[in-house]
């Protein structure tokens, strides 16, 4: 972009404007400031040492205040008998002991081979909610079948179940595939 050369001033001209101009006279503003702070601590000084810490002390005397009598000392009120404790073992744990086992742990027995499990995989309070459920289960390959169950408080809930499966790791394949897919579901041991 080009550079307007019709109202530039010539330095001679700047240099006479500067010259006619009157320089300020009279202290700078950081000069100002350090004589107010050591005029305040001055003061500051001269206070502390008139009228210090200690000033208290050195007060005029005052006039002796005369001694009130002492009340006679009020009697404690008596405490209630202590109520007797309603719990024992605060007493009792003190005198019992820990003696460890020294038998050597045996394991549980094997699970039987027999086991089955079924997979729970919804339960809803209408058949045809269950129906759409299985049918989206179906989509999926698994089969699965409707069954209605009555509840203690008199309602009939349909659950939507898949087995009898007997291989755990079957079990386990088909919550995680139901699971990928969106659908909650829990598995439980069936009794022989």
């Amino acid at each position: 972009m080009g550079k307007d050369y019709a109202n530039r001033k010539k330095p001679a001209q700047r240099r006479r404007q500067t010259k006619t101009q009157p320089k300020p006279q009279g202290l700078p503003g950081w000069l100002w400031l350090l004589v107010g702070v050591t005029f305040g601590l001055v003061i500051a000084v001269m206070l502390y040492v008139f009228n210090g810490p200690d000033s208290g002390d050195r007060a005029l005397p005052s006039a002796p205040t005369p001694r009130a009598s002492t009340p006679p000392p009020t009697p404690e009120p008596e405490l209630p008998p202590k109520e007797e404790a309603r719990f024992t073992f605060y007493e009792m744990l003190p005198n019992f002991q820990l003696v460890p086992r020294t038998e050597k742990y045996t394991p549980a027995p094997a699970p039987a081979a027999d086991l089955r499990y079924a997979i729970q995989a919804g339960s809803f309070a209408r058949q045809g909610d269950a129906e759409t459920r299985r049918a989206e289960i179906a989509l999926l390959g698994i089969e699965s079948r409707v069954e209605s169950a009555q509840l203690d408080d008199g309602r009939t809930v349909y659950r939507v179940i898949i087995g009898p499966e007997s291989n755990f790791n079957r079990v386990k394949d088909r919550m995680a595939r139901l699971y990928e897919n969106g659908i909650e579901s829990f598995f439980r041991r069936l009794d022989s």
